[in-house]
Protein backbone atom coordinates (compact mmCIF):
# COMPACT_ATOMS: atom_id res chain seq x y z
CA UNK A 1 0.00 0.00 0.00
CA UNK A 2 1.17 3.03 -1.19
CA UNK A 3 1.28 6.25 1.08
CA UNK A 4 -1.12 8.18 -1.13
CA UNK A 5 -3.34 5.07 -0.59
CA UNK A 6 -2.71 5.32 3.33
CA UNK A 7 -3.45 8.98 3.33
CA UNK A 8 -6.94 8.51 1.00
CA UNK A 9 -8.22 5.69 4.00
CA UNK A 10 -7.30 8.20 6.21
CA UNK A 11 -9.50 11.38 4.80
CA UNK A 12 -11.93 8.79 4.30
CA UNK A 13 -12.13 7.66 8.13
CA UNK A 14 -12.34 10.82 9.20
CA UNK A 15 -14.77 12.07 6.63
CA UNK A 16 -16.94 8.83 7.86
CA UNK A 17 -16.77 9.67 11.20
CA UNK A 18 -17.42 13.45 10.75
CA UNK A 19 -20.91 12.59 8.14
CA UNK A 20 -22.05 9.98 11.26
CA UNK A 21 -21.57 12.68 14.21
CA UNK A 22 -23.68 14.97 11.57
CA UNK A 23 -26.42 12.70 10.32
CA UNK A 24 -26.63 11.27 14.50
CA UNK A 25 -27.11 15.32 15.77
CA UNK A 26 -29.18 17.00 12.84
CA UNK A 27 -31.45 13.51 12.88
CA UNK A 28 -32.01 13.13 16.73
CA UNK A 29 -35.42 13.16 16.56
CA UNK A 30 -36.02 10.26 14.16
CA UNK A 31 -32.85 7.90 15.20
CA UNK A 32 -34.49 8.41 18.75
CA UNK A 33 -37.74 7.89 17.40
CA UNK A 34 -36.69 4.49 15.51
CA UNK A 35 -34.30 3.39 18.25
CA UNK A 36 -36.81 3.62 20.95
CA UNK A 37 -39.46 1.73 19.26
CA UNK A 38 -37.49 -0.93 18.12
CA UNK A 39 -36.10 -1.74 21.65
CA UNK A 40 -39.64 -2.04 23.16
CA UNK A 41 -40.24 -3.85 20.39
CA UNK A 42 -37.79 -6.55 20.88
CA UNK A 43 -38.97 -6.50 24.85
CA UNK A 44 -42.65 -7.32 23.99
CA UNK A 45 -41.59 -9.81 21.36
CA UNK A 46 -41.57 -12.63 23.39
CA UNK A 47 -45.37 -11.47 24.66
CA UNK A 48 -46.61 -11.35 21.65
CA UNK A 49 -44.96 -15.04 19.77
CA UNK A 50 -46.98 -16.88 22.75
CA UNK A 51 -50.00 -15.00 22.51
CA UNK A 52 -50.11 -16.06 18.72
CA UNK A 53 -48.78 -19.57 19.74
CA UNK A 54 -52.09 -19.66 21.93
CA UNK A 55 -54.38 -18.99 18.88
CA UNK A 56 -54.59 -15.10 19.03
CA UNK A 57 -54.41 -13.73 15.60
CA UNK A 58 -51.39 -11.48 14.95
CA UNK A 59 -52.94 -8.46 14.96
CA UNK A 60 -54.73 -8.90 17.79
CA UNK A 61 -50.96 -10.38 19.71
CA UNK A 62 -48.83 -7.12 18.22
CA UNK A 63 -51.95 -5.10 20.20
CA UNK A 64 -52.31 -6.91 23.55
CA UNK A 65 -48.21 -6.05 23.56
CA UNK A 66 -48.60 -2.72 22.66
CA UNK A 67 -51.15 -1.96 25.50
CA UNK A 68 -49.75 -3.96 28.22
CA UNK A 69 -46.66 -1.83 27.97
CA UNK A 70 -48.69 1.47 27.78
CA UNK A 71 -49.95 0.34 30.90
CA UNK A 72 -46.68 -0.42 32.41
CA UNK A 73 -45.28 2.85 31.61
CA UNK A 74 -48.85 4.64 32.37
CA UNK A 75 -48.59 2.88 35.73
CA UNK A 76 -44.86 4.44 36.31
CA UNK A 77 -46.20 7.52 35.63
CA UNK A 78 -48.72 7.48 38.13
CA UNK A 79 -46.35 6.13 40.49
CA UNK A 80 -44.07 9.07 40.21
CA UNK A 81 -46.60 11.69 39.46
CA UNK A 82 -48.12 11.10 42.79
CA UNK A 83 -44.96 11.04 44.49
CA UNK A 84 -44.27 14.04 42.82
CA UNK A 85 -47.52 15.74 44.15
CA UNK A 86 -46.49 15.17 47.54
CA UNK A 87 -43.64 16.56 46.94
CA UNK A 88 -44.45 19.80 45.64
CA UNK A 89 -47.12 20.70 48.41
CA UNK A 90 -44.08 20.77 50.99
CA UNK A 91 -42.02 22.15 49.26
CA UNK A 92 -42.69 25.87 50.68
CA UNK A 93 -41.71 24.33 53.90
CA UNK A 94 -38.64 22.30 52.38
CA UNK A 95 -37.90 25.87 51.53
CA UNK A 96 -38.02 27.56 54.80
CA UNK A 97 -35.85 24.45 56.05
CA UNK A 98 -33.23 25.07 53.70
CA UNK A 99 -33.25 28.64 54.61
CA UNK A 100 -32.59 27.62 58.39
CA UNK A 101 -29.80 25.27 57.49
CA UNK A 102 -28.26 27.75 55.45
CA UNK A 103 -27.99 30.33 58.58
CA UNK A 104 -26.93 27.86 60.71
CA UNK A 105 -24.35 26.92 58.47
CA UNK A 106 -23.48 30.24 57.78
CA UNK A 107 -23.12 30.63 61.47
CA UNK A 108 -20.55 27.58 62.17
CA UNK A 109 -18.48 29.23 59.43
CA UNK A 110 -18.17 32.33 61.07
CA UNK A 111 -17.40 30.71 64.06
CA UNK A 112 -14.79 28.79 62.98
CA UNK A 113 -13.22 30.41 60.51
CA UNK A 114 -13.79 34.05 61.17
CA UNK A 115 -15.49 34.44 58.03
CA UNK A 116 -18.30 36.67 58.40
CA UNK A 117 -22.13 35.96 56.88
CA UNK A 118 -21.56 38.84 54.34
CA UNK A 119 -18.07 37.87 53.05
CA UNK A 120 -19.82 34.37 52.81
CA UNK A 121 -22.82 35.46 50.86
CA UNK A 122 -20.72 37.48 48.73
CA UNK A 123 -18.22 34.19 48.00
CA UNK A 124 -21.40 32.11 47.18
CA UNK A 125 -23.42 34.67 44.64
CA UNK A 126 -19.95 35.43 42.80
CA UNK A 127 -19.27 31.18 42.35
CA UNK A 128 -23.61 30.95 41.34
CA UNK A 129 -23.25 33.57 39.00
CA UNK A 130 -20.12 32.03 37.20
CA UNK A 131 -21.46 28.95 37.53
CA UNK A 132 -24.14 30.01 35.20
CA UNK A 133 -22.46 31.70 32.91
CA UNK A 134 -20.36 29.07 32.07
CA UNK A 135 -22.58 26.02 32.54
CA UNK A 136 -26.55 27.81 31.29
CA UNK A 137 -25.55 27.15 28.02
CA UNK A 138 -24.65 23.34 28.29
CA UNK A 139 -27.24 22.63 30.72
CA UNK A 140 -30.04 24.65 28.58
CA UNK A 141 -28.61 22.39 25.40
CA UNK A 142 -29.66 19.31 26.83
CA UNK A 143 -32.94 19.97 28.36
CA UNK A 144 -34.35 21.73 25.46
CA UNK A 145 -32.84 18.65 23.20
CA UNK A 146 -34.53 16.47 25.84
CA UNK A 147 -37.61 17.81 25.59
CA UNK A 148 -37.62 18.32 22.04
CA UNK A 149 -37.31 14.76 22.15
CA UNK A 150 -39.55 13.98 24.78
CA UNK A 151 -42.32 14.92 22.09
CA UNK A 152 -41.11 12.68 19.59
CA UNK A 153 -41.76 9.85 22.01
CA UNK A 154 -45.74 10.22 21.51
CA UNK A 155 -45.73 7.70 18.22
CA UNK A 156 -43.57 5.00 20.00
CA UNK A 157 -46.64 2.71 20.62
CA UNK A 158 -48.08 3.06 16.69
CA UNK A 159 -44.76 2.01 16.03
CA UNK A 160 -43.96 -0.64 17.95
CA UNK A 161 -47.17 -1.48 17.52
CA UNK A 162 -46.50 -1.98 13.51
CA UNK A 163 -43.16 -3.31 14.10
CA UNK A 164 -44.61 -6.29 16.07
CA UNK A 165 -47.49 -6.95 13.45
CA UNK A 166 -45.32 -6.97 10.37
CA UNK A 167 -42.35 -9.00 12.31
CA UNK A 168 -42.58 -11.68 9.50
CA UNK A 169 -42.01 -9.64 7.01
CA UNK A 170 -38.66 -7.80 8.58
CA UNK A 171 -37.72 -11.95 9.43
CA UNK A 172 -38.05 -12.77 5.92
CA UNK A 173 -36.40 -9.56 4.26
CA UNK A 174 -33.83 -9.96 6.59
CA UNK A 175 -33.42 -13.26 5.11
CA UNK A 176 -33.27 -12.81 1.62
CA UNK A 177 -30.48 -9.81 1.72
CA UNK A 178 -29.17 -12.54 4.31
CA UNK A 179 -28.31 -14.96 1.50
CA UNK A 180 -26.18 -12.58 -0.16
CA UNK A 181 -23.72 -12.04 2.52
CA UNK A 182 -23.84 -15.79 3.86
CA UNK A 183 -25.87 -15.07 6.09
CA UNK A 184 -24.18 -12.61 7.82
CA UNK A 185 -26.78 -9.87 8.07
CA UNK A 186 -29.59 -12.55 10.08
CA UNK A 187 -27.01 -13.52 12.26
CA UNK A 188 -26.23 -10.08 13.39
CA UNK A 189 -30.32 -9.14 13.76
CA UNK A 190 -30.54 -12.09 15.64
CA UNK A 191 -28.05 -11.03 17.96
CA UNK A 192 -29.40 -7.51 18.28
CA UNK A 193 -32.51 -8.56 19.00
CA UNK A 194 -31.02 -11.17 21.88
CA UNK A 195 -29.10 -8.51 23.09
CA UNK A 196 -31.84 -5.70 23.17
CA UNK A 197 -34.29 -8.19 24.65
CA UNK A 198 -31.87 -8.99 27.66
CA UNK A 199 -30.92 -5.61 28.66
CA UNK A 200 -34.04 -3.91 28.75
CA UNK A 201 -35.35 -6.98 30.82
CA UNK A 202 -32.55 -7.10 32.57
CA UNK A 203 -32.43 -3.25 32.87
CA UNK A 204 -35.78 -3.27 34.34
CA UNK A 205 -35.94 -5.61 36.95
CA UNK A 206 -32.23 -3.83 38.02
CA UNK A 207 -34.51 -0.68 38.56
CA UNK A 208 -37.35 -2.28 40.27
CA UNK A 209 -35.11 -4.29 42.60
CA UNK A 210 -33.09 -0.81 43.39
CA UNK A 211 -36.64 1.00 44.03
CA UNK A 212 -37.72 -1.49 46.47
CA UNK A 213 -34.03 -1.94 48.45
CA UNK A 214 -33.56 1.99 48.79
CA UNK A 215 -37.18 2.44 49.72
CA UNK A 216 -37.39 0.46 52.50
CA UNK A 217 -33.82 1.70 53.70
CA UNK A 218 -35.53 5.41 53.52
CA UNK A 219 -38.71 4.09 55.24
CA UNK A 220 -36.31 2.34 57.84
CA UNK A 221 -34.44 6.12 58.15
CA UNK A 222 -37.78 7.59 58.37
CA UNK A 223 -36.59 9.66 55.68
CA UNK A 224 -39.86 11.93 53.59
CA UNK A 225 -40.44 10.81 50.15
CA UNK A 226 -39.11 7.48 50.96
CA UNK A 227 -40.51 6.00 47.58
CA UNK A 228 -39.92 8.61 45.05
CA UNK A 229 -36.08 8.99 46.74
CA UNK A 230 -35.93 5.10 45.68
CA UNK A 231 -37.19 4.91 43.16
CA UNK A 232 -35.77 7.69 41.81
CA UNK A 233 -32.44 6.46 42.47
CA UNK A 234 -33.17 2.94 40.82
CA UNK A 235 -34.28 4.94 37.51
CA UNK A 236 -30.95 7.04 37.77
CA UNK A 237 -28.83 4.19 37.63
CA UNK A 238 -30.06 3.63 33.83
CA UNK A 239 -27.04 6.09 33.53
CA UNK A 240 -24.01 4.25 34.45
CA UNK A 241 -22.00 6.19 36.89
CA UNK A 242 -23.28 9.45 36.38
CA UNK A 243 -26.89 8.11 37.36
CA UNK A 244 -25.64 7.00 40.73
CA UNK A 245 -23.86 9.92 42.15
CA UNK A 246 -26.44 12.19 40.89
CA UNK A 247 -29.10 9.84 42.42
CA UNK A 248 -27.35 10.07 46.10
CA UNK A 249 -27.35 13.41 46.63
CA UNK A 250 -30.97 14.02 46.39
CA UNK A 251 -31.78 11.65 49.75
CA UNK A 252 -28.81 13.15 51.28
CA UNK A 253 -30.62 16.66 50.80
CA UNK A 254 -33.43 16.18 52.50
CA UNK A 255 -32.25 13.77 55.40
CA UNK A 256 -30.31 17.42 56.01
CA UNK A 257 -33.33 19.15 55.64
CA UNK A 258 -36.18 17.34 57.64
CA UNK A 259 -34.11 15.62 60.15
CA UNK A 260 -32.15 17.28 63.31
CA UNK A 261 -29.25 14.84 62.80
CA UNK A 262 -26.52 14.75 60.18
CA UNK A 263 -26.70 10.86 60.88
CA UNK A 264 -29.65 10.44 59.02
CA UNK A 265 -27.21 11.84 55.89
CA UNK A 266 -25.03 9.59 56.65
CA UNK A 267 -27.53 6.93 57.17
CA UNK A 268 -28.99 8.03 53.80
CA UNK A 269 -26.06 7.80 51.92
CA UNK A 270 -25.00 4.52 53.30
CA UNK A 271 -28.12 3.38 52.25
CA UNK A 272 -27.19 4.62 48.38
CA UNK A 273 -23.51 2.68 49.16
CA UNK A 274 -24.99 -0.29 49.94
CA UNK A 275 -27.67 -0.92 47.01
CA UNK A 276 -25.04 0.14 44.71
CA UNK A 277 -22.73 -2.59 46.36
CA UNK A 278 -25.34 -5.43 46.14
CA UNK A 279 -26.20 -3.76 42.32
CA UNK A 280 -22.86 -4.27 40.89
CA UNK A 281 -21.64 -7.64 42.66
CA UNK A 282 -24.57 -9.40 42.89
CA UNK A 283 -27.89 -8.08 41.39
CA UNK A 284 -26.81 -6.99 37.76
CA UNK A 285 -24.40 -9.97 37.56
CA UNK A 286 -27.02 -12.46 38.33
CA UNK A 287 -29.72 -10.31 36.27
CA UNK A 288 -28.35 -8.91 33.17
CA UNK A 289 -25.29 -10.55 33.09
CA UNK A 290 -23.05 -9.34 30.11
CA UNK A 291 -25.39 -8.64 27.68
CA UNK A 292 -23.80 -5.36 26.85
CA UNK A 293 -19.75 -5.89 27.84
CA UNK A 294 -18.11 -2.80 27.00
CA UNK A 295 -15.27 -1.63 28.68
CA UNK A 296 -15.61 1.93 31.06
CA UNK A 297 -13.65 3.96 28.69
CA UNK A 298 -15.78 3.40 25.74
CA UNK A 299 -19.09 4.13 28.07
CA UNK A 300 -18.04 7.03 29.55
CA UNK A 301 -17.29 8.64 25.77
CA UNK A 302 -20.83 7.28 24.45
CA UNK A 303 -22.29 8.55 27.48
CA UNK A 304 -20.69 12.36 27.26
CA UNK A 305 -20.81 11.76 23.78
CA UNK A 306 -24.82 11.12 23.12
CA UNK A 307 -25.60 13.11 26.06
CA UNK A 308 -24.01 16.28 24.27
CA UNK A 309 -26.21 15.04 20.78
CA UNK A 310 -29.63 14.21 22.02
CA UNK A 311 -29.29 14.74 26.31
CA UNK A 312 -30.56 12.88 28.57
CA UNK A 313 -32.52 10.80 26.56
CA UNK A 314 -29.18 9.78 24.30
CA UNK A 315 -27.09 8.79 27.94
CA UNK A 316 -29.83 6.15 28.31
CA UNK A 317 -29.54 4.90 25.06
CA UNK A 318 -25.38 5.60 24.78
CA UNK A 319 -24.37 1.61 26.18
CA UNK A 320 -27.44 -0.46 24.47
CA UNK A 321 -26.33 1.79 21.24
CA UNK A 322 -22.73 0.40 21.84
CA UNK A 323 -23.62 -2.84 22.40
CA UNK A 324 -25.41 -2.80 18.92
CA UNK A 325 -22.17 -1.76 17.22
CA UNK A 326 -20.16 -4.20 19.39
CA UNK A 327 -22.01 -6.81 17.60
CA UNK A 328 -21.85 -5.60 14.07
CA UNK A 329 -18.06 -4.76 14.54
CA UNK A 330 -17.82 -8.75 15.89
CA UNK A 331 -19.61 -9.80 13.11
CA UNK A 332 -17.34 -8.00 10.37
CA UNK A 333 -13.92 -9.71 10.19
CA UNK A 334 -12.80 -5.84 9.20
CA UNK A 335 -14.29 -4.17 11.93
CA UNK A 336 -12.94 -7.36 14.34
CA UNK A 337 -9.96 -5.06 15.71
CA UNK A 338 -12.43 -2.10 16.64
CA UNK A 339 -14.82 -5.09 18.29
CA UNK A 340 -12.16 -5.95 20.80
CA UNK A 341 -11.31 -2.17 21.79
CA UNK A 342 -15.13 -1.66 22.39
CA UNK A 343 -15.34 -4.58 24.84
CA UNK A 344 -13.88 -5.87 27.74
CA UNK A 345 -12.19 -9.16 26.42
CA UNK A 346 -8.43 -9.25 28.03
CA UNK A 347 -7.09 -11.14 24.90
CA UNK A 348 -7.31 -11.12 21.19
CA UNK A 349 -6.60 -14.33 19.85
CA UNK A 350 -3.31 -14.59 17.74
CA UNK A 351 -4.72 -16.05 14.52
CA UNK A 352 -7.02 -12.85 14.09
CA UNK A 353 -4.26 -10.81 15.23
CA UNK A 354 -1.62 -11.53 12.35
CA UNK A 355 -5.11 -10.74 9.99
CA UNK A 356 -4.80 -7.46 10.18
CA UNK A 357 -2.66 -5.59 7.64
CA UNK A 358 0.10 -3.59 9.62
CA UNK A 359 0.37 -6.76 11.82
CA UNK A 360 0.89 -9.55 9.57
CA UNK A 361 3.93 -7.98 8.13
CA UNK A 362 5.38 -8.10 11.95
CA UNK A 363 4.35 -12.02 12.45
CA UNK A 364 7.52 -13.94 13.99
CA UNK A 365 9.08 -16.31 11.70
CA UNK A 366 7.91 -19.88 12.10
CA UNK A 367 11.25 -22.43 13.03
CA UNK A 368 11.22 -25.10 11.29
CA UNK A 369 10.29 -28.30 13.28
CA UNK A 370 13.79 -30.00 15.15
CA UNK A 371 14.86 -33.60 13.39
Amino acid sequence: MTHRDGLTRYVLAVAAVVLTVVALFFGRDLLILTILSALFAFLMLPMCRKLEKWGAPRWLGALLSTVFLILIVLGLFFLMGWQFSRFGRDLPELQTQLADKGQQLQAWIEDRVQISQREQVQWFNKQVSGLAQHGGTAAMAVFSTTGATLAVVVPIPIIVFLLLLLKDKFRIFFKEVSERSNGLLLEVMARISKLSYKYLRGVLLVVVILGVLNSIGFLILGLKYAILLGFLLGFLNIIPYVGVILGSIFPVIIALLTKDSAMYALGALGVCLGTQFLENNIITPKIVGSSVSINPLASILALIGFGMMWGVIGMVLAIPIMGMLKIVCDAIPALKPYGYLLGEEKDYPEEQLYRIPFLARRRPPVSPPSA
